[in-house]
């Protein structure tokens, strides 16, 4: 009879396990099913992070959750990862806590970013949780170069704006609104109504911008004021959604600073040139003191009105200065004597007489000899020399004369 009911009671616990089993088997198949149609990472870890169990889902393949039951970390997670997931792991079960972490994955080709919350279960185990949020990554990295690109964009030194195909703008960068004068009114203005000197052509650029994706050149941007501000523009098509050209980018460098530059550099070689010829006309026309109230001026080159003007107002200066009483004009080195510069000559030595000095005239070539005996140049009042060693010798003789002149007159007076 206890033999009975002992049989009688482990067939009824027989009974009840496979009930169990049974039950166990259909929550397993209903998780197994509600976790083949999750986008979720679901798997166990013990405490030293090897997979105790992963469930295949629309992420991981049935076959690749297989292989993992038993795998370390190492086996999916980046290599500067690894601890990072490890000490989550480590940390949930000690405080009995879920953890968050972000960290990316490998499965196969693909590379994913996982969102990932660990819930202990247990004392050893921990469920691990994940989502793919490699989307979200990429659009928050995209938001990000937006950020730093509009930063970069709102600070530049050279105005952009962005207009529609009609013209309209709708952004403007600060430098852009500044130059406008317009201020945050810029935003909505047409192109045609900021650079109005070319609106006529305005269309036509901007449509070669759309074909040809660029366009660059000089336009006339008009402040707010009605001044003019002279740019160097560039223009790119930007596409939208359906690839073809939306909008056009505008970068516009004001080229005032530039033109200011240009101006000033041409003001000072203007200086530079007039001080070399201001230099030049000093070594053309030089005046070299000989003796006491003597002095010489040798010409070189070609003596045309210009310089001869120039040479009778430093000669005539000299004069009136040093009280010099006898110049010499050396014309050696002055090509082609002709009748404006045998008149020059003719008018140096009038001049120089009517200060009361003595011209003396060097240098005369037979072929200048013949060039002043054709003009019929009257060369009455002044004293001739073939060579500068001569009319140096004449008019140091006639200086010394002219000092031993008072003496002599003086013993004449004195009575015997």
């Amino acid at each position: 009879m206890d033999g009975q009911s002992s049989l009688t009671e482990i067939e009824r616990e027989n009974a009840m396990l496979r009930l169990r089993v049974a039950e166990l088997e259909k929550a397993q198949a209903k998780l197994e099913a509600l976790c083949s149609v999750s986008t979720a990472f679901i798997a166990f870890f013990d405490r030293n992070g090897v997979v105790l169990e992963m469930f295949p889902t629309l992420v991981i393949p049935a076959e690749l959750a297989r292989n993992a039951r038993g795998r370390h970390l190492t086996n999916v997670v980046r290599e500067d990862y690894i601890e990072r997931c490890a000490a989550v792991i480590r940390e949930s079960l000690a405080r009995q806590t879920v953890l968050h972490i972000e960290y990316p994955v490998t499965f196969g080709n693909r590379h994913l970013w996982i969102q990932a919350a660990c819930k202990p279960f247990g004392d050893d185990t921990v469920l691990w949780v994940g989502r793919d949020v490699t989307a979200q990554q990429h659009l928050a990295l995209a938001q990000a170069e937006l950020r730093d690109f509009q930063a970069l964009v709102d600070s530049a030194p050279d105005g952009v704006s962005i207009a529609s195909q009609d013209g309209a703008i709708f952004y403007a960068n600060q430098a852009f609104r500044a130059m406008t004068g317009h201020g945050d009114g810029t935003l909505g203005k047409r192109l045609c109504d900021l650079y109005v000197e070319e609106q006529d052509q305005l269309p036509g650029i901007v449509q070669q911008c759309f074909e040809r994706g660029s366009w660059q050149g000089a336009l006339s941007l008009t402040r707010h004021d009605g001044r003019a501000t002279a740019c160097q523009v560039s223009m790119v098509a930007l596409a939208g959604q359906a690839g073809r050209p939306s909008a056009v980018a505008t970068i516009a460098r004001d080229l005032t600073p530039l033109h200011e530059a240009e101006r000033e550099r041409l003001a000072l070689q203007e200086q530079v040139i007039q001080a070399q010829q201001a230099t030049l006309r000093e070594l053309s026309t030089p005046l070299v003191p000989l003796a006491e109230g003597v002095v010489a001026m040798p010409l070189i080159g070609a003596l045309d009105r210009a310089r001869a003007q120039q040479a009778m107002e430093k000669l005539l200066d000299g004069i009136v200065q040093h009280q010099f009483h006898t110049a010499i004009l050396d014309v050696t080195g002055v090509r082609d004597v002709d009748a404006e510069s045998a008149d020059a000559l003719l008018r140096i030595a009038r001049a120089a007489r009517l200060l009361g000095a003595k011209l003396v005239l060097t240098g005369i070539s037979p072929g200048t000899a013949q060039t002043l005996v054709d003009l019929g140049v009257d060369l009455a009042g002044i004293t001739a020399r073939g060579t500068l060693q001569s009319g140096i010798a004449n008019a140091l003789a006639q200086g010394a004369a002219r000092r031993a002149a008072p003496a002599a007159r003086a013993r004449c007076r004195t009575p015997s």
